[in-house]
């Protein structure tokens, strides 16, 4: 009767995980609407422009986080910028996301780029739940064109210069600048940023650029900013066959409790 007492309880216990753990990942595709802000190595506003283009975040089953950022090309200055191979990064218990790339413009390639968002906006409003039509402009989440949350988005930091200002932005850029692990100079041209934390505040929205002509000034890519954030896709993605494996394994334990109960 003990036995029997024990293996149901441990029948229930595994029963309770194998329900409890998700089936799949949910990833959410975005288009959105924002703003480029350059700023001198003073904090002095120099130039901005619009931006547009796509976000793709992943919540790896509320266990990790994986993001993929594009942003369309934009004139600034007289000639095109591009922006390539972008990485982004969470930092780890908290709203923050540390965003690395490379900039093209009038024939300097390659220039490391790198920034800190404050994305407390999206992740309030992933933590609400989103569908597709779903947009985030500035600090409000609306559905069907009625507002349904405020989602907390922060203020852009380039907001604190009193001219064209954005208002709230799911993604905003902060004035944390990021630690630089290459060295200025001699291989920053020659290879991606990988700007990180620890951070240093300035003041300043953007990381100082740290090599090129370009040293010292600072790019802001706010998304959302007084425009959009919109949910274009929301699916589920299964988990690995690992996973299956563990939980078949779980239900093997729990017929045996149920024989065991038996005898």
């Amino acid at each position: 009767m003990g036995k029997s007492i024990h293996w149901l309880a441990a029948a229930s216990f595994v029963t309770g995980m194998a329900a409890s753990v998700p089936a799949s990942a949910v990833v959410y595709e975005f288009s959105f609407t924002g703003k480029y802000t350059l700023l001198d190595n003073a904090g002095n506003f120099m130039d901005q422009q619009s931006i547009s283009s796509t976000l793709q975040y992943d919540d790896a089953a509320g266990s990790g986080f994986s993001a993929n950022l594009t942003i369309a090309n934009f004139d600034t200055f007289g000639a095109t910028a591009t922006i390539h191979d972008i990485s982004l990064l969470r930092v780890s218990g908290t709203n923050y996301i540390i965003g690395n790339m490379l900039g093209d413009w009038n024939n300097n390639f390659g220039v490391p780029i790198s920034m800190v968002w404050d994305a407390t906006g999206l992740f309030n409003a992933i933590d609400i739940g989103l569908q597709v039509g779903d947009v985030i402009s500035g600090s409000s989440l609306k559905r069907n064109g009625v507002v349904i949350a405020d989602v907390g988005s922060a203020l852009p930091a380039s907001d604190s210069l009193g001219l064209n200002q954005q208002g709230p932005a799911p993604l905003a850029v902060s004035t944390l600048n990021t630690a630089t692990l290459c060295t200025p100079g001699v291989d920053c041209m020659n290879n991606p940023v990988t700007g990180g934390a620890p951070f240093s505040d300035d003041g300043i929205g953007g990381s100082p650029m740290i090599d090129g002509p370009f040293l010292g000034l600072n790019v802001n890519f706010d998304i959302g900013s007084g425009n959009s954030l919109k949910v274009t896709a929301v699916s589920a993605v299964p988990l690995p066959g690992a996973f299956w494996l563990f939980g078949s394994g779980l239900f093997g334990l729990i017929g045996a409790a149920r024989r065991w109960r038996g005898c």
